[in-house]
């Protein structure tokens, strides 16, 4: 139903006061907004910060339980590591030892039969050097290793020797070749010829037995490695009395996989039980803090809600009282009192009029 204005003065001044109280409205709705907004970040910030706490407080416990255990399991590890470490010492004794006793007698006859031809050749004056492999290489070639080092030697003294001589002479000449390879053919040839005479066929039976027992020595020497291999591969360890190292080792293990599973027991028992219970211990430390929050945040939402709808009913009813006849582009305390102004000067008589004026002044 459309209002009747007697008095456009007082009607316009209602309108300041309506528009005044809206305003106030207004900015109270903006405050309650802005502070509902605020604690709502804080409580959102302060719950985040306790599950924070939660997650890092049941870290570290847990991590503290393990790395408790984890210690404990080191030792023991180093513990075991030390006594396979002896009972592996202990057993390399006891091969070498059982080595040691099943060749002592291969050992010895191979002494005896080196000590045997050391003491006949010293006896008859024959040299040192007819006692070694090289000199039976040459002169009593038996066996592939004994060819081959005759073979080496007619290379290097019949090839190598005399090219390496050829080589070093400044000025080089075939015939130079020649007469080389023809001296150190004469040297070599007649040095060989001469150890052959006084050493080989001077004491030939001592030296065939020598090279007799040289035989021996290497067969000798065959059977100790074939005994050495198989000791070593030898599975069955009860002969080196390794006991004690087996039980200190067994106790030691039996002791990793109780601390295992003491670990393991320990980890769910926090996760079953004590991880709930440090939850609410934290969450109970703050729980004062948070409640202080929410009631303050729903204190304000509840003011907040019915500011709005104050504000809603009262935007709602100046609207309906004050807009047909004053227009949105008016409605600001400013152009009110330039209205007011106008029809208290006497210079318009009725709103419209008024409005027209500020227009045109303008």
């Amino acid at each position: 139903m459309a209002r009747e204005i007697q008095d456009n003065v007082g009607f316009l001044m209602e309108a300041k006061g309506a528009l005044a109280e809206l305003e106030a409205e207004k900015a109270k709705s903006l405050r309650l907004q802005s502070e509902e907004k605020r604690l709502t970040r804080v409580l959102t910030s302060e719950k985040k910060a306790v599950e924070e706490e939660i997650v890092s407080t049941v870290r570290k416990r847990k991590d503290e339980i393990a790395l408790s255990y984890d210690r404990e399991i080191s030792k023991a590890q180093d513990r075991l590591k030390k006594a396979r470490g002896r009972r592996e010492k202990a057993k390399n004794q006891g091969v070498k030892d059982r080595i040691s006793n099943e060749t002592a007698q291969l050992r010895e006859e191979n002494r005896q039969l080196k000590l045997q031809n050391s003491t006949t050749f010293r006896q008859n004056g024959i040299p040192a050097i007819c006692n070694t492999k090289f000199y039976y290489a040459l002169y009593f070639t038996k066996g592939i290793k004994e060819i081959l080092i005759f073979l080496l030697t007619f290379l290097l003294g019949f090839l190598v020797l005399p090219c390496g001589i050829y080589l070093l002479i400044p000025k080089r000449a075939p015939w130079l070749l020649i007469i080389i390879y023809v001296a150190v053919i004469v040297v070599i040839c007649g040095l060989y010829i001469f150890i052959n005479n006084r050493t080989k066929v001077n004491h030939l039976e001592i030296m065939r037995d020598a090279r007799k027992n040289r035989d021996m020595i290497e067969a000798n020497r065959r059977k100790i490695r074939v005994i050495i291999k198989a000791i070593e591969k030898d599975k069955n360890e009860s002969i080196y009395n390794l006991g004690k190292y087996d039980k200190e080792i067994s106790k030691i293990e039996a002791e990793l996989s109780e601390l295992a599973n003491r670990k393991q027991e320990a980890l769910s028992v926090f996760e079953n039980q004590t991880r709930e219970a440090l939850e609410k211990e934290i969450f109970e430390n703050n729980r004062a803090k948070l409640e202080t929050i929410s009631s303050q945040l729903n204190q304000v939402t509840a003011a907040n809600r019915e500011v709005g709808n104050s504000l809603q009913k009262k935007t709602i009813a100046f609207t309906d009282g004050y807009g047909p006849y004053i227009g949105q582009e008016f409605m600001n305390q400013d152009k009110l009192d330039k209205l007011i102004d106008i029809l208290n000067q006497g210079l318009a008589s009725s709103l419209t009029e008024a409005q027209q004026i500020y227009k045109n002044v303008k």
